[in-house]
């Protein structure tokens, strides 16, 4: 390989498979399946967008964001949504990566990058990016093993009086219970995102920036059979669809864990995403989750979390957004795992 040449930035097109099949096992230990390559850079083509950084047939690094649908000060426009950015190792600090993104911000819509490494976090503003916020991960320990692991970082405890303490009391204390339910307050399980969820966004005044669900992008992510299982809840009060949940369920190596991955009410109310998030997580304990995930950038949805013995991990990652002033920062963002 000529190390004087630069590398090539090209989009992403299914002849180029290849390079980013190379690029991902050396990378990741992501699945190495016809069929998961399939999902993951052929079928999400309608809406994503990707470009490789190529040098004498290799593919040094990727760049790739989902076309997701946001509400940005009350007009609804699709945004780029981040999904990886990576180099390999030895080509750390040659610019790769920065002609990456800057391949994707001359893209006609605006980039949404939630999160990433201390890196990205420092990189982002000097590139002309602005910093809008941020979404905190909360998690709820649900094993005592975790728990214990938990409580011996924080106290120096030794781990038979944690564990053995802790396998007494969680089943009890730490494990998610029912909040008290709103008058005429329904919840329903359903199997697929429901029509009429979309609506629940033309009243999305409370927020200056939401993500509405787009029904392509979820069929294609609950499709895949690398990302475990997803599950709908639709929250009525008095007859009328107050709200909306989509959770998951997933196997790690040290047992299975589960996500509240969107969970969403027209208007931040505290006592109403209280409510939903005791019913989402309760749901969510018949797959026995070592813990639960979740993410809140809403005041009132983090102040639920709270509630509900969800506690945050620190730091608190940034949501940055290309370009600058694309939001004007009135009402609260809505930004979850989704």
């Amino acid at each position: 390989m000529d190390r004087d040449a630069a590398p090539q930035i090209v989009p992403f097109t299914p002849e180029r498979l290849p390079l980013v099949r190379d690029f991902s096992e050396r990378y990741w230990t992501r699945p190495r399946s016809d069929a998961y390559y399939e999902w993951r850079y052929l079928r999400s083509q309608p809406f994503s967008r990707m470009f490789l950084a190529v040098l004498d047939g290799q593919c040094l690094g990727v760049l790739s964001a989902l076309r997701k649908r946001y509400r940005l000060n009350g007009r609804a426009l699709d945004v780029l949504e981040v999904f990886d950015w990576h180099c390999l190792p030895g080509e750390k600090g040659t610019g790769v990566g920065i002609r990456l993104m800057r391949a994707m911000m001359r893209q006609p819509e605006p980039v949404l990058a939630v999160g990433g490494t201390p890196d990205v976090h420092a990189t982002l503003p000097k590139m002309g990016w602005e910093r809008i916020g941020a979404a905190p991960h909360f998690e709820l320990v649900l094993a005592p093993d975790a728990l214990a692991a938990a409580l011996r970082h924080r106290t120096g405890l030794p781990e038979g009086l944690t564990r053995g303490a802790l396998g007494v009391v969680s089943a009890g204390w730490f494990a998610p219970r029912r909040r008290r339910v709103p008058a005429n307050g329904l919840v329903s399980p359903v199997g697929t995102l429901p029509a009429g969820v979309r609506e629940l966004y033309a009243d999305a005044g409370g927020y200056g920036l939401v993500q509405q669900p787009d029904p392509e992008v979820q069929r294609w992510t609950v499709e895949s059979a690398w990302s475990g299982h997803f599950g709908y809840l639709v929250f009525a009060v008095g007859g009328r669809v107050r709200g909306w949940a989509m959770t998951r369920t997933y196997a790690t190596a040290h047992g299975p864990e589960a996500a509240i991955v969107e969970i969403y009410a027209p208007r931040p109310d505290p006592a109403l995403y209280t409510w939903m998030v005791s019913e989402a997580a309760t749901a969510l304990t018949v797959a026995r989750p070592r813990r639960i995930h979740a993410r809140a950038s809403c005041p009132a949805l983090q102040a639920a979390l709270r509630a509900n013995r969800f506690r945050v991990l620190p730091p608190d990652p940034p949501v940055h957004l290309w370009p600058k002033g694309a939001w004007d920062r009135t009402g609260p963002m809505h930004v979850t795992l989704g």
